[in-house]
């Protein structure tokens, strides 16, 4: 079931992805950061299986006029290769189709992105300012 608003997941169910899928250790993010993250998203996208657990997620930040960034489109493993991502994107192009639409696509992914409709667009740069944990 898809499912869009502000508290369609919580910060536990955040990190259990975000481990699951590899993009997070339990050393690299806590929960009041994950909680942090959802608070200042302009949206957020869950989908959830028939036991009612989270396998899918997406946020998004956007100003609603001119530019819309995806920080995440995450996946279970095991609920990966079943269109899961797919309807997430198409949700949000759905929502955010007014502006430009920016995210930084896993390499490997292109062909993925590119069947959505999205163009390779500018490299993007990077650089995480804190250095202590609880910072985060």
């Amino acid at each position: 079931m898809l499912l869009k608003g502000p508290e369609i997941f919580t910060a536990q169910e955040f990190f259990n992805i975000l481990i699951s899928v590899k993009w997070a250790t339990e050393e690299s993010v806590t929960l009041m950061g994950l909680k942090k993250a959802i608070e200042s998203s302009t949206q957020m996208y869950g989908i959830r299986n028939e036991k009612n657990e989270l396998v899918a997620l997406a946020r998004v930040l956007s100003d609603n006029y001119l530019f819309t960034t995806i920080p995440e489109v995450l996946v279970d493993p095991s609920s990966q290769k079943q269109g899961l991502g797919k309807m997430l994107m198409n949700e949000i192009k759905k929502d955010f189709g007014h502006t430009v639409i920016f995210f930084g696509g896993q390499k490997g992914n292109e062909q993925f992105y590119e069947s959505l409709g999205y163009d390779k667009g500018m490299q993007s740069y990077t650089r995480k300012f804190f250095n202590d944990p609880q910072e985060r």
